[in-house]
């Protein structure tokens, strides 16, 4: 895709919608995440965090690689879906039974499962470049996410946070329902592609592990009140790397339909270099204002800054 076609009617949508819901859904979460660690205070945050941890890792690990699978030979038109939701539902369940039995957490196991799901929606979603309607579920999603999980949290306390997570994304698996009823299940499409599949699950569980292996280091370490100011650090650095994901989930269809998009990841770039500064230098004015009991975070947030360009470059 060259410059001109970048600036195309179709291109400026697609990310523009693309872009949209991805703004819209953080600040979303943001605004929830802020609020969450006003009122749990510095330790149940903390805790919070381990146990996303768990949940970011264990949810990869039952996806077994299909995610990008299923977007990108749904881009070239092959009805893989049916057989990535069949195996996904599968691992997913019995990923979250040994998990309840490790940590007596449903939150936890319910979320697991519900991560493997909506996922899978997702990505089926941008395989076929239905722009608009992802906008509608991951916006949709993350405003039922936290009506449940404020109105859980009253009556579970922070276990209901999770509670909330895994059942707002489990109340879109009509459309799995759908893809089952319309296609059959074949796993020798699955087999077919097994070397892409397990490229994908490698990368995933590699990428995963950079991102939650931390937390899980950190609280034993440190103690749980660390951990929450640093949990709180990287919602700051998922503000910062909202353009990059953006355009990942744009290019990453287009590059499988065989169009170059080689200029805009470059522009992405540049354009996160600036992001970067305000992080360094924008970012620890603003913490101490709004939540001055998280101080540590204040010196956190220069340092996980710099984790921008590299991070974009990567996912580029």
């Amino acid at each position: 895709m060259e410059w001109n076609d970048i600036k195309n009617m179709r291109g400026l949508r697609s990310i523009t919608t693309i872009g949209s819901s991805n703004i819209i859904g953080t600040a979303i979460t943001s605004v929830f995440w802020i609020s969450i660690a006003g009122l749990i205070g510095t330790d149940s945050y903390g805790e919070l965090s381990y146990f996303l941890a768990i949940i970011g890792i264990s949810s990869v690990i039952a996806t077994i690689g299909g995610g990008y699978t299923m977007q990108v030979y749904t881009a070239k038109g092959v009805k893989i879906a049916p057989s990535l939701y069949f195996l996904g539902i599968i691992a997913s369940t019995i990923t979250a039974i040994v998990l309840f039995v490790i940590f007596e957490n449903f939150g936890v196991s319910i979320s697991v499962i519900g991560i493997v799901a909506f996922n899978f929606i997702l990505f089926e979603i941008l395989g076929k470049k239905l722009y608009k309607k992802y906008f509608k579920i991951f916006v949709v999603h993350k405003i039922l996410f936290v009506i449940l999980a404020f109105a859980l949290y009253s009556a579970f306390g922070p276990e209901g946070i999770l509670i909330g997570y895994g059942v707002s994304m489990l109340l879109f698996s009509q459309i799995i329902y759908k893809s089952f009823k319309n296609n059959k299940v074949e796993l020798s499409i699955v087999r077919e592609r097994i070397k892409f599949l397990t490229h994908n699950y490698i990368a995933d569980l590699s990428g995963t592990a950079r991102n939650h292996i931390d937390k899980l280091i950190i609280a034993p370490l440190l103690g749980f009140a660390f951990l929450g100011n640093y949990f709180l650090g990287l919602q700051v650095l998922a503000l910062m790397l909202i353009i990059p994901g953006i355009v990942f989930k744009y290019t990453l269809p287009e590059d499988s339909s065989g169009e170059s998009t080689g200029k805009i990841k470059i522009l992405t770039i540049i354009v996160s270099f600036f992001i970067m500064l305000l992080g360094i230098f924008v970012a620890p004015l603003v913490i101490p204002i709004v939540l001055p009991e998280y101080a540590t975070t204040i010196n956190l947030i220069p340092i996980l800054s710099l984790v921008v360009i590299p991070r974009t470059i990567s996912i580029m």
